[in-house]
């Protein structure tokens, strides 16, 4: 009879653990979701890949998150070999899943020059970001179509890392 108590109680201990412990990692998780803010601040970026018909790209530059769904930034690129300077804006939006849809125009000399479509994922718990470019858009509307991914890595840490 106390064998079987003692086995009971056992039972009901490791059950109640289990319990607990589910509990915990739903708990993580909820906190491991990704917001805005989650890229708030200054980052630099690599893009590389082709436009279909025109030829090899390359840009690095600098993007300045806000927290709220606004970018900033500059970057130097170059297509064919030809390397121009540019300042872009945008839009981001960032999901619970950790992937954010950025919408950015980018400039020339003040000039608009094309709004690009990106799709990010971002990684090690918000310091680094992959992407592809979605869509490459003319002032007058002409799509390019085109093979390009993005790189992008935090440039300083974050307060409460």
């Amino acid at each position: 009879m106390k064998s079987k108590l003692a086995t009971t109680t056992l039972l009901r201990a490791l059950v109640a653990l289990f319990c607990l412990n589910l509990a915990a990692v739903a708990q993580s998780q909820v906190h491991s979701r990704c917001s805005n803010a989650t890229v708030a601040g200054k980052w630099g970026h690599t893009v590389n890949g082709s436009l279909i018909g025109i030829g090899p790209i390359a840009a690095t530059g600098i993007s300045t998150f806000d927290g709220k769904g606004n970018l900033t930034g500059s970057q130097t690129r170059s297509v064919n070999g030809d390397v121009a300077e540019e300042t872009f804006q945008g839009k981001y939006s960032v999901n619970a899943d950790c992937t954010m849809n950025e919408v950015i125009q980018v400039y020339q000399s003040g000039q608009l020059v094309r709004t690009s479509s990106v799709l990010v994922v971002i990684e090690e718990n918000g310091h680094s970001g992959t992407g592809i470019f979605t869509k490459i858009e003319l002032p007058d509307g002409t799509v390019l179509p085109s093979v390009l991914t993005l790189d992008g890595k935090r440039l300083f840490p974050r307060d409460e890392d």
